[in-house]
């Protein structure tokens, strides 16, 4: 695991939560990210939940990350979801009518549910 990407990861019954500890998914850490999710799916954790409750600014690159967690979580037979949605981030999600295609959860404990 990097230390480059404040994120902190738990498991809870059959899912992993990734929990993202920084204001900003941008260029800047993406493929961090990126890689980082990637890591966790193969090593077993197909059930991904990305709390993004702290992040106030996504850009492209950002919903990128988005896209490779869902496709690395499905690939495997896994399930991919996001939750903890703030203003501009949520906004972004709906604009991009990303919530059609990735589960949106309020909070964690709602993802787990889930």
């Amino acid at each position: 695991m990097t230390n480059d990407v404040p994120v902190s990861v738990r498991s809870e019954g059959s899912k992993t939560i990734v929990d993202v500890e920084t204001d900003n998914v941008d260029f800047r850490n993406a493929e961090l990210l990126k890689s980082m999710l990637t890591d966790l799916v193969q090593e077993g954790n197909k059930n991904l939940v990305l709390n993004l409750r702290n992040v106030n600014f996504m850009d492209s690159s950002g919903l990128s990350v988005l896209l490779t967690g869902k496709r690395v979580s499905e690939e495997v037979g896994g399930s991919f979801s996001i939750c903890g949605l703030q203003g501009y981030v949520n906004n972004l999600i709906n604009l991009t009518n990303l919530n059609k295609t990735i589960a949106v959860y309020p909070t964690d404990l709602e993802a787990i549910k889930g």
